[in-house]
């Protein structure tokens, strides 16, 4: 039986337990659904004094109990079966502050991979433990951890208050008094100067550590100061001269790859996270950076390929799950439409299709919709095989979802609306379901890397946005000073542009109408041959709008214009 839940104590209690070190009065949550593993650690823990204790067996559970009840000691599986992992739940209770400053947290895995233990690092808990262990090494590991909380007690309880100036004076202090953990308040008191734009001070910290103590990791935060102040060949000298010595330090790596970025040196910067990814491919951090960074240089493939790994790794995040499947919908998309290889046009109806039967069980079952991403995805690819008309009918399909009440779609989902509107040229409608959106926080990395995915395809459309309507408006411009062939050119470059917008395509009509009565009245018959010629382009021009739900301004010209064509048809074709 799992012990029983007894009530939260306040955090000033929780802090006096520790300093007592009285295992007694310490409460325990171990999370592993291993039930063999769960018995042992708990008879490890009560042989060693330790008498409230809980047991979750899986990640959904632990938090559920963790946020109505507070733990001194978390003792978490790296990942489950199912569901959160481990990992997930340090870095929860941590963002929620679920968990009281001075408790601490561990990660126990039964694998001791390289890319475990260092994605494992990576979320910092205050230590991870690889089985098997005994309860004298669990012991030891347990003091030491205690040992540096009561030491820099000042420093979490500012930290976990998110008081920065408070966590400065704590770290100040320490460094004064003279403490065993010096390396490490160094490069944290540096960290919080950099933040506040304290250079000077930054740089002082850590060159009067590096007197008495050859720190690789303070010559790793020298390197990082100096990538902040822009002095990027200085930084990367430092940080590489540190990887000679740590070839596993993934941090040190990404900081080379952030210089060669700020560079403008995007090759090097994608070959070095790459490395840096291989070292560490459940890295969730280095990830980020390679998808980041490839779509910004416009290595849409390499983009993908981060999108899949992440994929792979959140598949029990449901909310993340539906924003990566929309970015790595949108890099197959920016590289089709960036290489026009038919053999990879061919096939991405086929790519997309495996991707969504992968994983469509693990998005949100609630807002995300299969059939709606793989209507959207096949709007995409008829746009790019050149289908406009075809695609637009799709995505004005979706279009009432947005507005249906009874039906909930996901955010991810109207992002890829907004996407295939922008790539149709539909700039007006696009910006209705962007205002429409909620502001995107982008704490998440998938958040991060779906707007990474808007912000590039803006730009992408910017230069072609600002064409179309500057061709637009000198077109009524043109057309309102009377000057009819001239507007008809203007507004055919403006489709060019943008084929799939349907105001232009409705002033293209307009002009073609009043074009076609004006060669009427002229009473020629080489005059009736050009009214002809120009009413056929009418029509097929009409029928772009069929399927097609406008806007209330547009329909009323559409349904104006449609008459107006109708009487003319009349004249000119004898219907």
């Amino acid at each position: 039986m799992n012990a029983p839940l007894t009530e939260n104590r306040d955090e000033e209690q929780q802090e006096l337990s520790f300093t007592s070190m009285k295992y007694s009065e310490f409460r325990v949550i171990i999370a592993d659904e291993q039930h063999t593993f769960a018995s042992l650690m708990r008879t490890i823990l009560q042989s060693m004094g330790f008498t409230s204790i809980t047991i979750a067996l899986n990640g959904e559970e632990a938090l559920k109990i963790c946020s109505y009840s507070k733990f001194d000691i978390y003792l978490f599986d790296y990942s489950f079966t199912s569901g959160i992992s481990g990992l997930d739940l340090v870095k929860k209770l941590r963002e929620e502050h679920l968990a009281p400053c001075m408790s601490l947290m561990f990660i126990i895995t039964g694998d001791p991979s390289r890319s475990k233990v260092l994605c494992a690092v990576e979320h910092e808990p205050d230590d991870y433990i690889i089985k098997p262990f005994s309860q004298q090494q669990f012991s030891e590991r347990i003091k030491k951890a205690i040992t540096k909380k009561i030491a820099l007690q000042d420093v979490y309880t500012c930290m976990h208050r998110d008081d920065d100036a408070g966590t400065v004076k704590a770290l100040e202090k320490a460094l004064t008094e003279g403490t065993q953990y010096d390396v490490y308040c160094r490069c944290l008191l540096a960290d919080y100067y950099v933040k506040t734009g304290q250079m000077n001070l930054a740089q002082a910290v850590i060159q009067e550590g590096m007197v008495s103590s050859n720190s690789d990791y303070l010559k790793f935060a020298m390197g990082k100061i100096l990538y902040s102040m822009n002095m990027h060949e200085e930084s990367i000298s430092i940080i590489k001269d540190v990887l000679t010595r740590r070839p596993l330090m993934t941090d040190a790596i990404e900081y080379v790859s952030k210089n060669y970025i700020s560079m403008g040196r995007t090759d090097e910067a994608i070959r070095n996270i790459k490395h840096a990814v291989e070292l560490s491919p459940l890295s969730e951090k280095l990830l980020n950076v390679q998808v980041s960074t490839a779509i910004g240089a416009g290595d849409f493939l390499t983009a993908r390929d981060g999108v899949a790994s992440l994929l792979n790794i959140k598949k029990n995040s449901p909310h993340d799950v539906d924003n990566l499947l929309e970015s790595f919908a949108e890099c197959e998309f920016m590289f089709a439409e960036q290489s026009r290889d038919p053999f990879h046009i061919s096939n991405i109806e086929k790519v997309l299709g495996n991707i969504v039967s992968r994983y469509q069980n693990c998005a949100c079952k609630q807002t995300f919709s299969p059939d709606v991403f793989r209507t959207i995805c096949e709007a995409r690819i008829s746009l790019i095989r050149g289908e406009i008309h075809k695609s637009k009918k799709k995505l004005y399909q979706l279009l009432p979802l947005l507005h249906d009440k009874d039906k909930e779609i996901s955010d991810s989902l109207k992002k890829g609306l907004y996407l295939g509107f922008m790539a149709i040229g539909e700039y007006e409608v696009a910006v209705q379901i962007a205002e429409a959106l909620p502001e995107s926080e982008a704490n998440d990395i998938s958040d991060h890397i779906l707007d990474c995915c808007l912000a590039q395809k803006k730009t992408e459309q910017a230069e072609r946005r600002g064409k179309y309507q500057e061709l637009n408006s000198q077109g009524i411009d043109k057309y309102n000073a009377g000057n009819l062939t001239e507007a008809l050119e203007l507004f055919k470059e403006a489709i060019r542009k943008v084929p799939g917008n349907t105001n232009a395509i409705l002033n293209k009509i307009q002009v073609l109408i009043d074009l076609a009565e004006q060669q009427l009245r002229a009473g020629y018959q080489e005059s009736r041959k050009r009214a002809r010629s120009l009413i056929i382009e009418c029509s097929s021009d009409m029928s772009l709008l069929d399927g097609i739900t406008l806007s209330e301004v547009q329909e009323e010209r559409a349904r104006l214009l449609r008459k107006d064509y109708a009487e003319l048809e009349k004249k000119v074709l004898g219907k």
